[in-house]
């Protein structure tokens, strides 16, 4: 790879935070790499698709508009209709090159197995000492139970290892799974016996504490399993972030039945662990007999989550835009769909699409048959086409782009060049 080279990868959430100056370094490479005129760029940039540059295209109308600001700032030169990078913008260009060395190495050591278990082993460590503690202290059953279901969830990280270690991947889901059942049953007699006895319940301000901080562990962890689960086809992971979602629903009834104790209203606390050790108890029989059904021929795309949508709707966002250019088979649509994403590949890397295993090979079909459902295009000669329901979303899409472009228009300037970066790596 040549020096200036650049290859942005998880460029939303790595590179110095800012999504604008991830699309700027895509234009910047690109020039530097010989697409010099407008024509070029538009043509270069047609079949792109990156999910984390937050654009569904760089269409000609938000590509011109990263070109003007970025000759205003001093970052590009235009020659009659010639780009070259000045000075400043070589230098942002190649302080981009040394931040995203660093960050490969850091996404390399976190985005894998064997990290993300010992991660959520010493965070379940820690919540469910601290629960039993706090649980004791205030007299709420309904936190106790939970430190005690955030302990039983230690043994569920080994049962994961040994999937893994054996290749005994979906019997492992399939064994969480019945675990989170028995979790459920056992959580909902222990709240109905709460509910008959009304114990008094006295919480402090250390207790709203640590449940804020086992919500919040708890949405880290269940968007990082399902990251790390989804790049490695790990049913047991993604098996494992759905009773993460448990446990924030947990939590957050904890809360709320904390917050009623305040008032001398202590049943809610029983009711609300009651209502939902019941959801956790149906959430568990549905997938377990998913997973069962399923057999051996399961895919991993097949298995989802609620946070699942957003990124199906990228890609729905992508076909909208791509249909409203030009009808098109399915055929073709999704030969284009994987062209757009090996581009995105050789600036983002594995991060232009880590929501899903191995979608060049299993394409956009499914999704495309869902679209179908829905009504938001119609088959007609071969060629689908935008229904009037199809447009709305597209032009809906597209108002979402222009506001993120206003934003980043408004933001942006040459401050960027002066802020400091941080390489520092993770050995």
């Amino acid at each position: 790879m040549e020096k200036r080279d650049i290859y942005i990868c998880y460029a939303r959430r790595t590179l110095l935070k800012e999504k604008s100056l991830a699309r700027r370094f895509i234009v910047f490479s690109a020039i530097y790499k010989g697409e010099n005129t407008r024509q070029k760029l538009i043509d270069h940039f047609k079949s792109l698709y990156c999910a984390h540059m937050s654009y569904l295209k760089l269409t000609p109308d938000l590509l011109d508009g990263i070109i003007k600001t970025s000759v205003n700032d001093g970052l590009i030169e235009d020659k009659k209709g010639v780009f070259s990078l000045t000075e400043q913008g070589q230098d942002l260009l190649e302080k981009a090159n040394e931040l995203l060395l660093s960050r490969r190495r850091e996404v390399k050591f976190f985005i894998n197995e064997k990290t993300i278990l010992i991660i959520s082993l010493l965070c379940l460590v820690f919540l469910s000492f601290l629960k039993i503690l706090m649980g004791l202290n205030s007299g709420s059953d309904a936190l106790f139970n939970e430190g005690m279901e955030n302990f039983t969830d230690i043994i569920k990280i080994f049962i994961i290892y040994l999937s893994m270690k054996f290749q005994k991947d979906r019997l492992g889901s399939i064994i969480i799974m019945m675990f989170m059942l028995l979790t459920g049953i056992l959580l909902m007699i222990t709240s109905i016996l709460s509910l008959i006895s009304n114990e008094i319940v006295k919480p402090d301000l250390y207790t709203f504490i640590i449940v804020s901080i086992s919500i919040g562990l708890n949405y880290f962890l269940m968007h990082y399993k399902k990251i790390v689960g989804k790049l490695s086809a790990n049913f047991s992971l993604l098996t494992d972030a759905k009773d993460n979602i448990n446990n924030i629903r947990l939590s957050t009834g904890v809360l709320i039945g904390l917050l009623f104790s305040l008032g001398n209203i202590y049943y809610i606390d029983s009711i609300i662990g009651t209502f939902i050790s019941a959801i956790i108890i149906y959430d568990g029989v549905i997938t377990l007999r998913e997973l069962i059904l399923a057999g051996e021929d399961i895919k991993i795309d097949a298995f989802k989550l609620k946070i699942d949508e957003k990124f199906d709707n990228w890609i729905s966002y992508w076909i909208l835009k791509t249909l409203h250019d030009k009808p098109l088979s399915k055929e073709n649509l999704n030969d284009r769909f994987i062209q757009a994403l090996d581009k995105g590949y050789k600036y983002y890397d594995v991060f232009a699409i880590i929501e899903f295993y191995d979608i060049q090979k299993t394409g956009i079909k499914k999704i495309l048959e869902e679209m179908e459902r829905e009504g938001l295009f119609i088959q007609k000669d071969h060629k689908i086409r935008l229904t009037n329901k199809g447009i709305t979303q597209y032009y809906r899409a597209r108002a979402i782009e222009f506001k993120e472009a206003a934003k980043e228009y408004e933001n942006f300037g040459k401050e960027f060049l002066d802020r400091p970066i941080d390489t520092g790596t993770v050995s």
